[in-house]
């Protein structure tokens, strides 16, 4: 969409002197969401008195000490980082070469000497999650530089929005004061021109110095949440389904707070003391003023966080003094301590399930968040959404690069990235624990090929060299989800030898050659140690069963030949004489 001149983007201003509806009611959302996602100005946004139940003072006191609760809500949405940490993907790049090394350049720098899918893992979702109608908007310095910018809804007037693109955007006006005169300058953005209104009073002027035509061809922003509100341009947080679960997590944990600080102490109490400087009078001196040293109470006193509890000294035989119980502590109510950090255990459990559609795993309590799942499919599915939005940002930002590049607008666009879609979300114990149950089970080859799989990824994801690796390890190792005991049972010891030859054979391996390759060097290397003269029979069976479990390698020798045997421990028969 583009204006016709600047008469109609003046008309358009005027319209939005005061701030739309729905912009209001987004704004008023974002202080919420940044309160829950970022802890920015959490306490004056969430901690309020409640009424008819809480004082006042307490209430201050509330405020103050209450601490966010992001650790939550990122321990909450922390299977999302997988989507940029997935394996598999393509790039699809047919720059020309005039081009190609600027637009690698500046992807590979997109902001802050980041590349663009690092400066979208780093926060996109957290604009998605804290101001859904954000936009991500790219500025550029005529053909030297361009680079993105976020533009927050409290940045923003209003705008029309195409899906998740835009057919214009009207920015907050700045005001601008030159000692000599007050004014505002608006700035709004269409497909085709980026304008400059100047507003003094109820007169509006183009500042036709600042006014150009850019060469993107739409408003060069995309907004950061794909998910709109029917028939409203406000959008909705990934979060909406556990806002209110939150806002109780965030009330429950200030008030956990303020009774460990209220009862946290134990405290202490013990039978009066007399004051030696009053007598337990109270008063000293000739005008019979308050003791300095006891506060005029006649007894020794603390008075810090370890308060003491005075008890009278007991005068008769009705109140028996019992010793050596003459002082002791008074501890805080655990249960109710324990009880409050159930709840807020039991409320981030469901918030979790909620976003995800699974609960995790716990045994006896140790199990992490990234441990194991009950369902990992719903998890899943869930990325896939966010990976489809995240994809798609990430190539209209790059392709506003290429309008940049070109001078104008483009058709075709030559790059096209496709995220990866495999997905390791649970830990490298949590996947090796799946993966031993499921073999030990007996289960096929396909789904053990793929826990494996996952188990290398995920053990690893930070070491692309390891990984490669250890794929092909485990394509060329022979039988291996098979232990040396069921291949010996099953096939015989000679293809059992041959797996204890592979980590002779992998320690000298060229790891730089393909599988295909490795496999034909594994092979002639078993012929080799076959057809060894250093090598006997008899010394490859005892390497063989010195590998073998103790009730395996004992079913061998009870299966050999008194002369097997004899030759495997080194020894030669004596013939008998029959003259003996």
């Amino acid at each position: 969409m583009s204006f016709k001149d600047s008469s109609e983007v003046i008309e358009l201003i005027k319209k939005n002197q005061a701030v739309p509806a729905w912009v209001s009611v987004a704004r008023k959302e974002s202080d919420l969401l940044k309160a829950l996602v970022t802890g920015e100005k959490f306490n004056d946004v969430l901690i309020n008195r409640i009424e008819n139940i809480e004082s006042a003072s307490r209430a201050v006191s509330r405020k103050k000490y209450s601490k966010n609760i992001v650790d939550m809500l990122s321990r909450t949405m922390n299977p999302r980082s997988a989507v940029f940490n997935a394996f598999g993907g393509s790039v699809r790049n047919r720059m020309t070469t005039s081009n190609l090394d600027t637009f690698t350049s500046l992807l590979s720098k997109f902001k802050g000497q980041k590349s663009i899918k690092k400066y979208l893992s780093e926060n996109l979702f957290r604009w998605m999650d804290s101001d859904p109608n954000s936009v991500i908007f790219m500025e550029y310095v005529e053909d030297e530089d361009i680079y993105p910018t976020y533009k927050s809804i409290n940045d923003i007037r209003n705008y029309e929005s195409d899906g998740q693109l835009l057919k214009y955007i009207v920015f907050e006006p700045k005001e601008v004061n030159t000692g000599n005169e007050v004014y505002m300058i608006w700035r709004v953005v269409d497909g085709k021109t980026d304008y400059r209104i100047k507003q003094r009073g109820m007169d509006f002027t183009e500042v036709e110095e600042l006014t150009f035509d850019h060469p993107f061809g739409v408003v060069p922003a995309v907004i950061t949440s794909d998910m709109q509100v029917t028939g409203s341009e406000k959008r909705i947080t990934p979060i909406f389904d556990i806002v209110p679960l939150s806002e109780d997590y965030a009330r429950d944990k200030s008030i956990k707070t303020i009774y460990k600080f209220q009862n946290g102490f134990p405290r202490h109490w013990r039978y009066e003391k007399e004051c030696r400087a009053c007598n337990g009078t109270g008063k000293t001196g000739e005008d019979h003023s308050a003791c300095n040293t006891c506060g005029g109470e006649g007894h020794l006193r603390k008075n810090d966080v370890t308060d003491v509890d005075i008890i009278p000294v007991p005068l008769d035989n009705e109140d028996p003094l019992i010793a050596p119980h003459v002082a002791g502590f008074v501890s805080p109510d655990l249960a109710t301590w324990s009880k409050m950090s159930e709840e807020l255990v039991e409320i981030e459990d469901t918030a979790f399930n909620t976003i995800w559609g699974t609960k995790r795993v716990k045994k006896g309590g140790n199990e992490t968040a990234t441990g194991r799942f009950i369902d990992v499919q719903p998890i899943m599915v869930k990325l896939d959404d966010f990976a489809d939005n995240a994809e798609w940002i990430h190539n209209k930002l790059a392709h506003f690069v290429e309008n940049w590049l070109n001078g104008a607008p483009k058709e075709e666009f030559d790059f096209f990235i496709s995220y990866g879609r495999r997905f390791i979300i649970e830990s490298p114990d949590a996947i090796l624990e799946r993966y031993t149950e499921a073999r030990d089970k007996g289960d096929n080859s396909t789904i053990l090929d793929k826990l494996l799989d996952e188990y290398i990824l995920s053990n690893y994801r930070n070491n692309p060299i390891m990984i490669d690796e250890m794929q092909k390890k485990r394509q060329v190792e022979p039988y291996v989800h098979q232990d040396i005991d069921q291949v010996n049972l099953i096939f015989g010891t000679e293809e059992a030898n041959r797996i204890v030859l592979f980590p002779d054979f992998w320690s000298q391996a060229d790891i730089s050659r393909t599988v295909e390759e490795l496999k034909v060097d594994f092979e002639q290397f078993v012929s080799n140690d076959l057809a060894s003269k250093e090598l006997t029979e008899a010394e490859r069976t005892r390497k063989l069963i010195s590998q073998l479990s103790p009730l395996i390698a004992t079913k061998i020798l009870e299966s050999m030949s008194e002369d097997q045997v004899l030759e495997l421990v080194g020894l030669e028969k004596k013939e008998s004489n029959s003259n003996n």
